[in-house]
């Protein structure tokens, strides 16, 4: 039993893919409270990446003993480098995450955070 348990730990742990979160954005569109889990969900995910992005981006600047302030919207992520307008709120990424994964649906089976940090990355360019 306790290993069934873990093994569906485990398999959760890697089961979020662009096609999951594609359906919980495309679903978050909807009026009502049927909706408002889904739209959160989106939002959710694609505002904790950007943040992620912005926290790697932070962490490396105090590794490589550079100013931690300086450039402090450029993020990391997945690979994928992102400069974010200091205003940027997570409605935008998640309108970026979801016009990426619209876009691209032959990579659905992708896993999600590679996605949205690529989309976040050609939303939101480094100069």
């Amino acid at each position: 039993m306790l290993l069934a348990v873990l093994l569906s730990i485990a398999v959760g742990a890697n089961a979020t893919t662009g096609n999951t979160l594609f359906n919980h954005c495309k679903t978050g569109e909807g009026k009502g409270l049927e909706s408002a889990i889904p739209f959160g969900t989106c939002l959710g995910f694609a505002g904790a990446a950007m943040e992620a992005m912005i926290a790697n981006g932070r962490d490396r600047r105090s590794r490589e003993k550079v100013d931690a302030d300086a450039g402090a919207r450029r993020g990391y992520l997945s690979g994928r480098e992102a400069c974010f307008p200091a205003k940027t709120t997570p409605g935008e990424a998640r309108n970026a995450v979801k016009r990426f994964l619209e876009d691209h649906p032959d990579r659905l089976g992708e896993a999600a955070v590679d996605l949205a940090a690529e989309a976040l990355a050609g939303a939101f360019p480094c100069e």
